[in-house]
């Protein structure tokens, strides 16, 4: 082989590294910002879930997790500090799953329901971890091309 083709080889997998981190970015944003976008949609209900009260610290934290997840989640899509978003959301869908979904104090009817959410969001954390390891990609706002 000559050092062209190994060039060429390189290059396309820097593109197919960064379509599928671009793929990545995209499944894994519209999930968070949904999910924002629903609190801000019921955020007095939400601070109630959060803290047990609508009033105080209930709005805090449902204020923050709206700012977590409406700008991460946008951070994402546009591949503008898809690190930093990725390791925030890291800690974040952690927070959230124990949180929400722990299957071993829920009800005999919500076993399976909270099982399967807790696992889904542990597959979220696996696809957040790639995206904190290898960024946003070259398809991103921020983006120059990377080499080798």
């Amino acid at each position: 082989m000559s050092a062209q083709t190994d060039i060429r080889k390189s290059d396309n997998m820097v593109n197919a590294t960064s379509w599928v981190l671009l793929f990545a970015r995209l499944s894994i944003a519209p999930l968070f910002l949904y999910s924002g976008i629903g609190k801000v949609m019921a955020f007095s209900a939400t601070a109630a879930r959060l803290y047990g009260g609508a009033d105080g610290f209930g709005k805090f934290l449902a204020a923050g997790a709206i700012a977590i997840e409406l700008g991460c989640g946008t951070a994402l899509v546009l591949g503008l500090f898809a690190r930093q978003a990725a390791l925030i959301l890291i800690f974040f869908t952690i927070a959230a799953t124990l949180m929400f979904h722990n299957f071993w104090t829920a009800p005999e009817a919500q076993v399976v329901v909270q099982t399967v959410n807790f696992l889904k969001n542990l597959g979220l954390l696996g696809l957040l971890a790639l995206i904190a390891k290898y960024g946003s990609g070259n398809y991103a706002v921020n983006a120059s091309p990377k080499r080798g």
